[in-house]
């Protein structure tokens, strides 16, 4: 029998987060919290009970080693039938949801679908609309296969994972879901967006409208991660065409509009060159400064 597993990163997280884990551990068969906090706060999960597994790492693993280091983990005896589910701290999960999930997963699979991955629609609280892309395939009236979902709320099986080589290290923390979905299907598997379940989350700091083109606001030492990262991922033969062309435009035309139009201009333009620096010295990890 395969069981659920929710599992969530955090990085200074508080009473606020607790009470949103909460929630998950009501819905999953255990759950798992891995903090990339420097200190730890095992105390503000303590009246969760047995069914929380706190992991302090005492330094910024980033999302993808941390999700990697629970993951390989053996103590937690993982089988690959077990369902694992990840989500960030700022996750609030509507009653039900996992259920949902791991339902329509069980159903699309018995109808012959190879998952990779599936997540449910999101409501995004930034700009106030739901998230759906532009290029789909129907599978039906609920569910539709699309080429990434986001991190939080994406629903795997720990076999398929394992069989790609679960989490990208390389990436740390923007891009990673992106990453796991591209080798998901160079894998020939399929990923899934649902509408049985619809998730409040926030992407980013909102958007700005500069004419025709609209720009993700961030905080700006993502600027780093983000045009770091994608300079790695450029290098990767299972990354599409059209993302690739992407990722220019990312260390190309992006830091001009983001310069130009964006607050906090001077901080932004110093962490995207510190982003390409630090790519061509080879270095991986937490933003040193």
């Amino acid at each position: 029998m395969s069981h659920i597993t929710a599992i969530v990163s955090l990085y200074h997280p508080s009473a606020t987060h607790a009470d949103h884990a909460a929630l998950l551990a009501a819905q999953a068969d255990r759950l798992i919290l891995c903090d990339n906090s420097p200190d730890s706060h095992e105390a503000l999960f303590s009246f969760l009970g047995d069914k929380a597994h706190y992991l302090p790492n005492r330094q910024n693993l980033g999302l993808s080693a941390a999700f990697n280091r629970v993951l390989k983990d053996e103590r937690f005896a993982w089988q690959d039938d077990d369902f694992v589910i990840f989500f960030d701290q700022d996750s609030v999960v509507p009653e039900g949801h996992i259920e949902k999930l791991v339902d329509t997963y069980n159903r699309l699979a018995a109808q012959g679908h190879d998952l990779g991955c599936l997540g449910p629609v999101y409501f995004n609280t930034s700009n106030q609309r739901e998230e759906v892309p532009i290029q789909k395939e129907m599978i039906d009236g609920e569910n539709m296969q699309v080429s990434s979902i986001i991190t939080t709320s994406m629903l795997c099986k720990y076999g398929a994972l394992k069989q790609i080589g679960f989490w990208n290290e390389e990436v740390f923390l923007d891009m990673a879901d992106w990453d796991v979905c591209w080798r998901f299907t160079a894998a020939g598997k399929e990923i899934i967006l649902s509408y049985v379940s619809v998730l409040r989350h926030s992407v980013g700091e909102g958007k700005k409208k500069v004419g025709p083109i609209e720009l993700r606001v961030g905080r700006p030492f993502r600027e780093y991660y983000q045009t770091r990262d994608c300079l790695y991922l450029l290098k990767k033969k299972y990354v599409p065409f059209k993302f690739k062309a992407r990722f220019v435009a990312m260390v190309t035309v992006r830091p001009i509009l983001h310069v130009l139009f964006l607050e906090e201009k001077k901080q932004r333009l110093h962490y995207m060159l510190k982003g390409i620096h630090d790519y061509k010295k080879g270095f991986r990890g937490a933003l040193r400064e």
